[in-house]
């Protein structure tokens, strides 16, 4: 099946902008500066609801002296679990607002505390720098439930693109280290495969938001000469998936890491762990959030949500 026509205009808008610096730091304001004017797909994007509190902590991380914002979304005073959330950006870009309606959406549809963590970017912190820092924003999570009125029983992972393959890699180093284990993990349009073998790499290589070319920049650089093949980078490459917690993927079929979900979503449900996984015909990279434009886009919201619910509502 072909791109759904609805969303065409959008990426032939997106491809007609001046090409993007390789450069993180110059891509990041050049992000900055745009969605300050406007992105072209906003007007496509459902208003979130409001939720009670809204406020932002800095937490330790594992280094002596590195630290991170994390933003608490807390719709009532008890709430039956929470989720951590790891915004994409291909690990080099991304900001906790980038999650902010989303976060806003799953606490206030599956009535529970969300946690949008503003983890370490590469190239300044390369792998595995990020991954530590969503494993130690989920630890605290887990301290945290008696402040914030939640079941430290019911605590789960999710993300979005490389916020995906975070959740994974969160999932992985709980089983590794035998702390507290996520409920469920939620992962959305994910990496999960850094040497890029999938067959979607090539047949998405170009015209469809995310390219080929894009990906490597962004694997390369948050790597920086780590092996690809090590699990907390790629999951794929895991040994043993068993045990690990139960898992919603969702991907889009016009996307370079199609591939990468349907392999994970295969691989886990071999090792005996329960697995939802969809993906969405003419959907390209990123279009899951246009859900003021496309029906499939509100289903798949309604989709994460109700799986959080469920796991948080046995």
């Amino acid at each position: 099946m072909p791109v759904d026509p609805r969303i065409a205009p959008l990426i032939a808008l997106i491809h007609s902008q001046p090409p993007a610096p390789h450069d993180p730091v110059a891509r990041r304001r050049m992000n900055a500066e745009r969605k300050a004017e406007g992105t072209p797909y906003g007007d496509y994007v459902q208003e979130e609801p409001e939720i009670a509190t809204v406020f932002e902590e800095r937490i330790k991380v594992a280094d002596p002296d590195g630290e991170i914002t994390v933003r608490v979304y807390r719709p009532a005073e008890e709430n039956a679990g929470a989720m951590v959330l790891f915004h994409g950006g291909g690990w080099l870009m991304g900001t906790i607002d980038d999650s902010d309606r989303r976060s806003r959406a799953i606490a206030a549809g599956a009535g529970v505390v969300v946690v949008n963590v503003d983890y370490r970017l590469a190239p300044e912190f390369p792998f595995p720098v990020p991954a530590q820092d969503c494993y130690r924003a989920f630890e605290w999570t887990v301290e945290q439930a008696g402040r914030l009125g939640f079941d430290p029983a019911k605590v789960g992972v999710g993300g979005e693109s490389a916020g995906g393959n975070l959740s994974a890699a969160v999932s992985l180093l709980a089983k590794e280290r035998g702390g507290p284990m996520p409920v469920i993990q939620v992962t959305e349009i994910p990496a999960f495969d850094l040497t890029m073998s999938s067959t979607s790499v090539e047949e998405y290589a170009e015209g469809h938001v995310l390219t080929k070319a894009e990906l490597e920049w962004c694997v390369r650089t948050y790597l920086a000469g780590h092996d690809a093949t090590d699990p907390i980078a790629s999951p794929l490459h895991a040994a043993d998936l068993s045990g690990l917690p139960p898992a919603v993927i969702l991907s889009a079929q016009c996307d370079p890491l199609a591939g990468d979900a349907r392999r994970y979503a295969a691989r886990l449900a071999e090792a005996g762990v329960p697995v939802t996984f969809r993906e969405f015909a003419g959907h390209v990279h990123g279009s899951h959030i246009l859900t003021g434009l496309l029906p499939a886009s509100r289903e798949w919201r309604a989709m994460v949500i109700n799986a959080i619910t469920t796991a948080m509502h046995p």
